[in-house]
């Protein structure tokens, strides 16, 4: 991540695009039980208030009859945290069509996160906080660059950010607002099914694990049951430190610019600036003006020296990399070095293209089951040719090993998988 100090105070956090990492793609019941019984214990015990019947407008699922006490305690606590409701608030979410298309969603959702997805969709109380976080949080999300001036939802944007980007929040936002819009548009039960399908197939696990942790933090009647660093781990696989900790409270305000970057107000800049991305996050430090002063970018060298001091994104994707895979047992991390084979031998292609037989991927690690992984970056497109023979050509000088070749905004152009060995 690059930080940029802004006139007024304010900070530009710029996120490079990634890949979700695998880890959180899968969430498991045993993970988020202790959550469960936290919501059940909000909620009376009652019969189901909710019926499939959805012919006419106003009949039963158009959240037309009157909220349960427990419900307006709990919505009552949500918007006091985020700010009032963006989008038309039902007299019931628990019996609104948005609630029913969201437990229906559970039966298309991935095998991996599914038996989890249907026991926390179980809970009455979760489920009408996550409504509430689509009709309060995620509709922010409606404006081509999205404003939090709400401190709790700024500093919740900002610490979403860093543990799982940008990118993926937007996904995650953009399927909400359409589930939302699809099953208030719902007149059949057929119609609520086909938007509940489309929601689940969209959901991923680190999209679920961030709408777990927004529909919690938005009930605090619930999380003293559920430590908040517990709610965090959720997304915190990489062993990030608690993305910026008591730095965050001071956060006044987050704007999501255009090109894919926050602006924040709030947090002072300098070296507080750069421990809001954890202990091991990857950051590098603008100096604004891009002077020497600072010395310039000040890029991440944990895993050696600057890939390039001309292209700080590129280093810093170098850097997060090598990071995830650190984090999920590779040994041999090399950045930027002439290509060795699993048994750390030097190869070369002997097809050599303009008389390069040795090359250097920008990423290069060992798995735990002993297979080499190399990674490219392109930066430019001009040199997409450029970088496809490079890619050619490594596959030569190894083809035990995986090859990747990515654009820098996390788009995959190319990958070589040997056969015999699973993937990812």
């Amino acid at each position: 991540m690059l930080i940029s100090p802004l006139p007024g105070g304010r900070l530009r956090l710029s996120f490079p695009v990634s890949l979700p990492h695998p880890n959180l793609e899968k969430l498991s019941a045993e993970e988020i039980r202790p959550l469960i019984a936290a919501f059940e214990s909000f909620r009376p015990h009652a019969r189901p208030r909710l019926r499939l019947m959805l012919e006419a407008p106003g009949a039963t699922g158009s959240g037309l009859e009157p909220a349960a006490p427990w419900e307006l305690r709990l919505r009552e606590d949500f918007l006091s945290r985020f700010g009032p409701a963006l989008l038309p608030m039902p007299a019931s979410l628990e019996t609104s069509r948005l609630y029913l298309a969201l437990k229906l969603s559970t039966r298309y959702m991935d095998d991996g996160i599914r038996e989890a997805a249907q026991e926390l969709f179980s809970a009455p109380a979760f489920l009408v906080s996550v409504s509430l976080s689509v009709l309060v949080y995620f509709a922010a999300w409606l404006a081509p660059e999205p404003f939090f001036s709400k401190a709790f939802a700024a500093a919740l944007t900002v610490r979403l950010s860093l543990l799982v980007g940008l990118v993926e929040l937007s996904r995650l936002a953009v399927a909400c607002l359409r589930l939302h819009q699809e099953s208030e548009a719902a007149i059949t039960p057929q119609e609520l099914e086909a938007a509940a399908e489309r929601f689940g197939k969209a959901l991923g696990g680190t999209a679920l694990r961030v709408l777990v942790v927004v529909a919690s933090l938005g009930v605090p009647q619930v999380l003293p049951k559920v430590p908040e660093g517990g709610l965090w781990s959720l997304l915190s696989t990489l062993r990030h430190a608690p993305a910026g900790g008591p730095l965050l409270e001071s956060i006044a305000s987050a704007q999501v610019v255009a090109e894919g970057s926050l602006i924040v107000t709030g947090v002072a800049v300098g070296t507080s600036a750069v421990s809001l991305c954890g202990e091991l996050a990857v950051c590098a430090m603008m100096d604004g003006a891009g002077g020497d002063s600072g010395g310039g970018p000040k890029l991440s060298t944990r895993y050696g020296k600057p890939h390039t001091r001309q292209n700080p994104p590129h280093n810093e994707a170098i850097e997060e990399e090598l990071a995830r895979r650190e984090a999920t047992g590779h040994i041999d991390l090399r950045k930027n070095k002439p290509q060795q084979n699993a048994s750390k031998v030097d190869v070369r292609d002997r097809e050599p293209v303009k008389g390069v037989g040795f090359r250097k991927p920008d990423v290069s690690s060992i798995r735990p089951d002993g297979v080499r992984h190399n990674t490219n970056y392109v930066s430019n497109a001009r040199d997409l040719q450029r970088e496809l023979d490079a890619f050619e050509s490594m596959i030569r000088a190894d083809p035990k090993a995986i090859h990747e070749l990515y654009l820098l905004n996390g788009r995959l152009v190319r990958r070589y998988v040997p056969p015999g060995v699973s993937f990812p």
